[in-house]
């Protein structure tokens, strides 16, 4: 008897990953006119509850714990609470409140303590408990594809009109700010390690290099943070799914930063991410 774990696809989960913690990813959505992507949209309830129903029609399993992007970034979150109204307890949803994986590292450490015989409620306050904790640093090429996307409206107020500058932003329990600016790419990578020194040195963790079209930009990142940490092992690179991908835009590199629970955690070797 087990408990499974169902999320969407800007968890960033590694096909490798989904597979070896067998993790349901439900695909967010690309909208297009005239073969434009124009804007993005949430998972259904209905298409929520679809899956639902199909894993608890599996005896073996006892539960489901669904782990979504952030509600202030997306309505995947509320769709998935109306599904799960339908199951009568039995699906239990949490609201990372942050994106990438920083929460994807969250739902596959609590699929794994689920493999491991964690019930319901403990799986539920897990996924809860690393959410929290984690954080999210990007340094963007600039706010016009947040811009575009909406998603900007504190972080512009923050930013003014300097909008030459290389701005990093932070995504830490739901809220979206600018945690500094410089004015070019190279500086505003400077900046982002920076930032990441106390994240990084508060103890176990796993940290994902996340990158949009600038795969060299996100090797170097990780090259230089595996040099300040203890253990450059746990410090991955993983490419931005295409939601995340299509707000940040192209030349983005982002940080995850997760508490990681149990040392013995065996972490996969990343692979392209897929959607079940």
């Amino acid at each position: 008897m087990t408990i499974r774990l169902v999320t969407d696809s800007a968890s960033d989960l590694p096909e490798s990953w989904v597979h070896a913690f067998d993790i349901t990813v439900v695909p967010l959505h690309i909208v297009e006119e005239e073969e434009r992507a124009v804007s993005t949209a949430a998972v259904s309830p209905d298409e929520l509850a679809t899956i639902y129903e199909r894993l608890l029609a599996d005896p073996e399993c006892t539960g489901v714990v669904s782990v979504h992007l952030s509600r202030e970034l997306s309505r995947t979150w509320e769709s998935a609470v109306d599904a799960a109204t339908r199951f009568g307890g039995r699906v239990l949803v949490s609201d990372s409140r942050c994106a990438g994986m920083a929460f994807g590292a969250a739902v596959a450490q609590c699929a794994w303590a689920a493999q491991n015989g964690l019930g319901l409620s403990g799986v539920y306050e897990l996924a809860e408990r690393l959410s929290r904790g984690a954080s999210t640093f990007a340094a963007l090429e600039s706010l016009e594809h947040l811009r575009r996307g909406g998603r900007i409206s504190a972080v512009a107020a923050i930013f003014g009109s300097a909008l030459a500058m290389r701005p990093v932003i932070v995504l830490r329990k739901g809220s979206v700010d600018l945690a500094a600016k410089a004015r070019t790419t190279s500086k505003a990578h400077q900046r982002l390690r920076t930032l990441l020194r106390d994240e990084v040195d508060r103890g176990d963790v796993l940290v994902v290099v996340h990158h949009h079209q600038a795969g060299d930009r996100a090797e170097e990142m990780a090259t230089e943070i595996r040099k300040e940490t203890q253990f450059p092992e746990r410090v991955l690179i993983v490419e931005f799914d295409e939601v995340l991908a299509w707000h940040l835009g192209p030349g983005t590199v982002g940080v995850s930063v997760t508490d990681l629970e149990d040392p013995e955690f065996p972490i996969p070797s990343p692979s392209p991410q897929a959607t079940d």
